[in-house]
């Protein structure tokens, strides 16, 4: 009995929450049908509503909140009863805890992206195929018209119909692709399966907006940010002290050494993911500027692809182009039209990879509570 009133307010719960969010979040909430519902989101909503919905992230707060739990108790504890370890295994399961909460939210925000860039890219890609099969039908209406008037042969309105043909063709297999990606997308936040997720999105204005990127401001937020680089900077602390503290008179010579050699253990693999970061920092920043430059020179081409598309309508209206010539134009100016918004969408991610590994978030505890 109490576990359905418990299930039953946790429903509730969580109902609430994603109605605030529509409110406060800015995302719609439109009626589909009977049983389902839509929710139309930009990626700012997609985020905050997996941060409430994504099931990893939840139990990876559960993990935080008693490791806080454990650090109240053994400072109660130590009231009774002081013990300095204990406290300080506490506190260091509490650090441990913080850092591995902002590591999942981050890899979370990261899949998350990937999600919404994966269903938006799937939506814009069924309507290019719709724009297709538009085409195909026009060259279709166009060749018929010739034909009926002895300016074409069946040999071209047959190839016209192979290609409306296979025009719908790619539009059932766009729905499926899609119908897939929102599957993920769903997942991914938390929703349940009858919702019918939009991802809202203009592509343009989200490029032409987006600041310069200063690397060397960057680099430098990762010297001082990146989780790897501030856990060995830690150890390399402790280890200074002790070889500080050993610097004695009653500490044995074997156990200076061992002090000495941990130091210069730990000096050398700080060297060595200092090196690391700046590595994968470059890595990722090069990665932005040559899909960058991937979706200027595809950008070109799908203009190229469309004029060229226009004059071939018109010379075959003319009679000075076969009919092939036309269909040829048309396949051209689609792929090239998928072709743009794949190397829109590998800019995206490439950017998004980046600011996510360069704006890492400092640790800190009270924030992630």
């Amino acid at each position: 009995m109490y576990g359905k009133i418990h299930s039953a307010v946790k429903r509730t719960v969580l109902l609430l929450i994603v109605i605030l969010i529509c409110v406060v979040g800015g995302f719609r909430v439109l009626p589909v049908c009977a049983g389902e519902r839509e929710l139309a989101l930009n990626l700012e909503d997609a985020r905050k509503l997996a941060l409430s919905g994504n099931a990893s992230y939840s139990m990876a707060r559960l993990d935080f909140d008693a490791a806080e739990i454990q650090f109240e108790m053994s400072q109660a504890d130590a009231l009774m009863r002081p013990s300095v370890v204990a406290v300080k295994k506490a506190e260091n399961a509490r650090k441990n805890t913080a850092r591995a909460l902002v590591a999942k939210e981050q890899a979370l925000m990261l899949d998350v992206d990937s999600a919404y860039y994966s269903l938006l890219s799937a939506q814009m890609r069924l309507d290019i195929r719709k724009k297709a099969e538009e085409q195909a039908k026009d060259a279709l209406r166009i060749v018929t018209l010739k034909y009926d008037a002895g300016l074409a042969s069946k040999v071209e309105v047959i190839s016209a119909e192979i290609q409306l043909q296979r025009a719908s063709s790619e539009i059932l297999s766009a729905k499926g692709d899609l119908e897939l990606a929102a599957l993920a997308f769903k997942q991914m936040l938390g929703l349940s399966l009858d919702t019918k997720v939009v991802a809202l999105g203009a592509p343009e204005s989200s490029v032409r907006d987006r600041e310069e990127i200063d690397f060397d401001e960057d680099l430098a937020k990762v010297l001082a940010n990146r989780p790897e680089i501030v856990e060995i900077r830690d150890a390399l602390e402790i280890a200074e002290l002790e070889v500080e503290f050993s610097d004695n008179d009653y500490t044995p010579e074997l156990a200076k050494r061992l002090y000495r050699n941990a130091l210069e253990k730990i000096r050398l693999q700080f060297d060595q993911v200092t090196q690391g970061v700046q590595i994968e920092a470059c890595r990722l920043y090069l990665a932005v500027r040559n899909a960058e430059r991937g979706m200027e020179v595809a950008r070109a081409v799908a203009v190229q692809a469309e004029e060229n598309y226009k004059i071939m309508k018109l010379r075959y209206e003319y009679g000075m182009e076969i009919a092939n010539t036309l269909l040829g134009a048309q396949v051209n100016l689609t792929e090239a039209k998928l072709a743009e918004l794949q190397a829109f969408m590998n800019y995206e991610m490439a950017w998004l990879r980046y600011k996510n590994y360069v704006d890492y978030p400092v640790t800190d505890i009270d924030e992630a509570k």
